[in-house]
């Protein structure tokens, strides 16, 4: 469907086209072919159509679905007006009920368009009721002539065709619109997840080698402090060392993340509890629900809900609650903290590359973008809420 919202300015100038189309057929009419013309009639009728559209262009619009749907509705009783002037039921220009509603499925949603739909049809069906000069093959009442009888029952079986057929193809162009747009975005964020991973890869190989340099240096150190029995520079160098073996650690979930080696192995539900348990500390309850489990790369699963979590415990300073259940087929994974919340234009840059609410240094902004990546590339979905003073909710679903 189009928006309506660009489909006014058009709407604007097609009605001029069709004013002024009017404005040059009537006389021409009336001049070549002795068509009687009821100017009292179709004066008043241009008049207010003309008025109406000056009003439309020139006056902000707020609600641009319902004053489109407000000007077809206009636009059909001045059609049915002058139809009903200019030979009522026979006039062939009464297909013109047809195009109102083709405008209505194109630009409006399924109410209007059946509302408008109706409404040709009534109207059409009240020019059977006013007298006319009638043709020779519509000798008698319009209601008993074989001829305009199925002339009205077959433009309600056009309009009601129309209107059906148009929605469903203005339906089905939307929806392709947002297959593309989905698809856009995905590639957008599969691009920005190469660069990253492109980048770890790189800083993985280049931090490897000095933090290989630091190590071995330390153990020595460490070694020559034991032999000096120099508790303090000893217990300095251990700490020296279980860092290094931490960023080692690091850069190797780097590198394999950003080479694709993490293989595929199944964990359940009690064993991810009892890592995020071991990892976070006594700030984290986390209970499940039933008994499941998952065929999917377990680390990259495993640092995507830390990740997760992470945020929650920085985003308040109470507990958080994790919640891991089996629910019809899925896993869902609910992660919830009692924190300041975020407003909603903060929420919807929640998952961009590099955006964090958290003080400078404390966060690079990857963490919601990468877990997001890896559960829709299991087929999953992230979804996160906030209410500012209440909290923030991340919700993990993934298929069974």
């Amino acid at each position: 469907m189009t928006e309506p919202s660009v489909s006014l300015p058009w709407l604007v100038r097609l009605r001029w086209l069709f004013i002024a189309g009017q404005l040059v057929a009537l006389p021409l009419a009336q001049l070549l072919v002795g068509v009687r013309i009821r100017w009292w009639v179709f004066a008043p009728v241009l008049v207010v159509g003309a008025i109406s559209n000056a009003l439309l262009a020139r006056r902000p619009i707020s609600r641009h679905d319902r004053v489109i749907g407000a000007v077809l509705v206009l636009d059909i009783a001045l059609l049915t007006v002058e139809l009903a002037a200019l030979g009522g039921a026979t006039n062939p220009f009464a297909i013109f009920y047809l195009v109102y509603i083709t405008l209505s499925a194109l630009v409006l949603g399924a109410r209007w368009t059946t509302a408008i739909t109706a409404l040709a049809i009534a109207s059409y069906a009240l020019l059977f009721l006013v007298p006319a000069e009638i043709h020779v093959h519509h000798v008698g009442s319009p209601f008993s002539n074989p001829h305009l009888q199925g002339m009205w029952t077959a433009f309600v079986v056009a309009a009601l065709l129309v209107g059906f057929f148009a929605r469903r193809i203005t339906q089905a162009i939307a929806a392709q619109r947002e297959q593309i747009a989905t698809l856009r975005e995905n590639a957008a964020r599969n691009a920005r997840l190469a660069s990253l991973a492109t980048l770890a890869a790189g800083a993985a190989h280049e931090l490897n080698s000095p933090l290989s340099t630091i190590a071995v240096a330390a153990h020595e150190a460490a070694l020559r402090a034991r032999s000096s029995n120099d508790a303090k520079a000893l217990a300095d160098l251990d700490l020296i060392l279980e860092e290094v073996d931490r960023c080692q650690t690091i850069l190797h979930r780097m590198s394999a993340r950003a080479t694709g080696t993490d293989s595929v192995s199944t964990i359940d539900l009690a064993a991810i509890a009892a890592t995020v348990r071991s990892e976070l500390g006594p700030r984290v309850d986390v209970t499940v629900q039933g008994d499941s489990s998952l065929a999917v790369p377990s680390e990259p699963l495993v640092q995507s809900l830390l990740a997760l979590v992470k945020n929650a415990l920085d985003a308040s300073s109470e507990r958080v609650e994790v919640q891991l259940k089996h629910a019809e087929g899925r896993i869902e994974i609910i992660i919830a903290d009692r924190g300041a919340g975020m407003a909603p234009d903060v929420l919807a840059k929640v998952g961009e590359p590099f955006f964090t609410t958290k003080a400078p240094g404390a966060g690079m902004g990857l963490g919601v973008f990468l877990a997001r990546h890896f559960v829709e590339s299991r087929g999953g979905a992230l979804a996160i809420t906030s209410t500012p003073g209440t909290g923030t909710t991340a919700t993990v679903t993934l298929p069974v």
